[in-house]
């Protein structure tokens, strides 16, 4: 697969372009997930031995070969009359048999304008759609339960939840499916100062929205309903709606004084970095297993008429968000039967803002000699920056915030150059 692309000039001379691009890509597979896979019998065995004679690994350690007879080997194919060890303690994982390469499709379009000599406004529009994308428990969320239970009114309890999967015989059946889509779109203003007179600047804001099928984070299976895959397909759990971004380097003028004052005087410059944004969506469990599935990922109820109702205002005290973010009592578990009426993602975290700075001294000593000082700052303001609040209504500090980012950091460094 591959892309294209095509830029436009006004007229000779313009200094209006436009630029856009399309362009259609598979995927990495995650190879990982293939090692899995082959790792359970009777297809073959992830065997794991300690340091021993490499000519004879087994019958060093007082072992019999396992192989080929145990797992199928060149004269041995293994097909649909393969044992599989059963039981509820058994926990398999599959490729779902219309599993296909993710591919990737993605666009843009931009319009630049240069304003005077180094100034330059760039506004885009860019998108991209992920189509057969997969989950794996080293990438987004884990697998997909392939053998959950069943609820029946008024007989499902903990005990008989082996008696109510859709395969008896079996625990848990973890599988690989390839049946997660996604949706990006976004607005990026950009405004640059290319370096003159020392000063170089570079300010964006990004107005987006992501979407996607994945679980989201809390959850440890790919998909939090084993029945509905499209109970999952909601806000991403890194998507952020407003994103501003500012730096700038600028170089002290040289003063023309000459030596020791020139030394002390001359090489100075000053960095900045400022971020700003919103917070990070979550979403509600209620962390009970009242849908009986045996996947306990639940989301919790929602009691109210609309959700705008449990957001609480972000101007209040430092003391008063952490001890609630949200209206708790507008949740509740999840009635008997459901996996919660609660939407994916439907809540966000606090945002963030830091500024981050930087202090430069140059100073020749000789042509090839040289030291360079370094004072930095890391959100230099001290701005309180926290965490996404618990989001499980079964905890006892549900709604709470427990962890903070960083606060100001300082630095010193100094460097000999030669």
């Amino acid at each position: 697969m591959g892309s294209s692309s095509r830029q436009v000039q006004i007229a000779d001379g313009s200094r209006i372009g436009i630029r856009g691009g399309v362009g259609l890509y598979y995927a990495i597979p995650n190879t990982v997930a293939f090692q899995d896979v082959v790792g359970i019998p009777p297809f073959a065995p992830i065997v794991i031995l300690p340091p021993t004679d490499f000519k004879d690994p087994f019958g060093s350690l007082g072992l019999t070969n396992p192989f080929p007879a145990n797992f199928g080997g060149l004269d041995k194919k293994v097909g649909s009359d393969a044992t599989f060890p059963d039981g509820p303690i058994a926990f398999y994982q599959i490729f779902d048999q219309d599993f296909r390469l993710p591919t990737i499709a993605l666009w843009n379009l931009t319009l630049e304008r240069q304003i005077g000599k180094s100034w330059l406004a760039r506004a885009a529009y860019v998108g991209n759609k992920g189509t057969h994308l997969f989950g794996t428990a080293d990438q987004e969320s884990g697998l997909r339960e392939g053998n959950p239970a069943i609820y029946s009114p008024g007989q499902s309890t903990v005990d008989n939840e082996q008696a109510r999967r859709l395969y008896p015989a079996f625990g848990h059946v973890g599988i690989i499916d390839s049946a997660i889509n996604s949706h990006y779109n976004s607005l990026q203003l950009t405004v640059e100062k290319r370096l003159s007179h020392g000063l170089t600047v570079l300010a964006n804001y990004a107005w987006s929205k992501e979407l996607n099928g994945f679980a989201p984070v809390g959850a440890y299976n790919s998909s939090t309903n084993p029945f509905d895959r499209r109970f999952d397909y909601g806000l991403s759990d890194d998507d952020v709606a407003h994103a501003f971004k500012f730096s700038a380097v600028y170089q002290l003028p040289h003063i023309g004084a000459g030596g020791p004052a020139g030394k002390l005087v001359n090489g100075w410059g000053l960095s900045t970095i400022v971020r700003w944004q919103g917070g990070f969506p979550f979403t509600i469990f209620s962390g009970y297993d009242k849908s009986y599935s045996g996947v306990n990922e639940d989301r919790a109820d929602f009691t109210g008429t609309s959700i705008q109702q449990a957001k609480l205002s972000s101007g209040r005290s430092h003391g008063a968000l952490v001890q609630q973010w949200f209206k708790t009592s507008l949740f509740q578990p999840n009635t008997i039967g459901t996996f919660g009426n609660t939407g994916k993602n439907i809540l966000r975290g606090p945002r963030t803002f830091a500024t981050n700075m930087a202090l430069v001294k140059e100073t020749k000593i000789t042509e090839r000699a040289g030291v360079q000082f370094r004072a930095e700052a890391f959100n230099v303001f001290n701005n309180v920056n926290f965490y996404n609040p618990d989001h499980t209504q079964a905890d006892a500090q549900f709604g709470q915030i427990t962890v903070a980012r960083d606060p100001r950091i300082l630095q010193f460094a100094l460097k000999v150059m030669f």
